[in-house]
């Protein structure tokens, strides 16, 4: 059992993606650590850059928009992120022969994203829930759109599973065509095989 746990995280550190999924956790790590101490300097906790866009922190303790907010949807937020980060690199590496590599891709890209926002959920200040730091914002006042605002864990999440969706779909495709081609493979065999049988059965009767 212990020798097949240690293949499987050779195979997933050493040989699947580690190369994507490593950098992508520090850049999202570092980054909130970073923001975070550049805007609670300031009093807005806000540095306006664009005329669509502005760094501002926020402490959220829910997932997309602040869903799943309040302490049962943080505790449950946090089962649904360590099933993620344990569940996801078995499967890459179990299925990793059913999959092509935009597939593979995909999932390295969600790993990293579920594991930088579980690091910011397990993080606790006085007996209550810090939150998961975001801090990138975009909006368009004159539509009044107001994005959610994010962080590079979420941006992995979201191109990870759009990622996975596309040559998930494209793989579907291709095994589809090949299951019709290898059908119509022995449609065409069979009907060769019957018509050789009736020109034999011709030529018998002939003779």
């Amino acid at each position: 059992m212990l020798d097949k746990i240690k293949k499987y995280l050779y195979l997933f550190f050493i040989k699947y993606y580690a190369i994507i999924m490593i950098p992508l956790l520090v850049l999202d790590l570092v980054t909130k650590a970073v923001m975070e101490k550049i805007l609670l300097d300031i009093p807005s906790h806000t540095i306006a850059w664009l005329p669509f866009f502005d760094f501002q922190l926020v402490y959220n303790t829910g997932s997309f928009s602040g869903w799943l907010g309040g302490d049962v949807g943080h505790v449950l937020l946090i089962i649904i992120s360590f099933v993620g980060a344990i569940a996801i690199p078995f499967l890459l590496v179990k299925y990793r022969n059913k999959m092509n590599t935009g597939m593979a891709v995909g999932i390295a890209l969600i790993i990293p994203g579920d594991i930088g926002n579980l690091i910011d959920r397990l993080i606790y200040t006085n007996g209550k829930p810090r939150g998961v730091i975001d801090f990138l914002h975009f909006y368009i006042k004159p539509l009044n759109f107001d994005w959610p605002t994010f962080n590079v864990a979420d941006i992995c999440l979201v191109a990870g599973v759009i990622t996975f969706a596309v040559f998930y779909i494209i793989y579907d495709i291709k095994v589809e065509k090949q299951k019709k081609l290898a059908q119509e493979a022995i449609v065409a065999q069979a009907k060769k095989e019957e018509q050789e049988k009736q020109n034999n059965e011709s030529k018998k009767e002939g003779e």
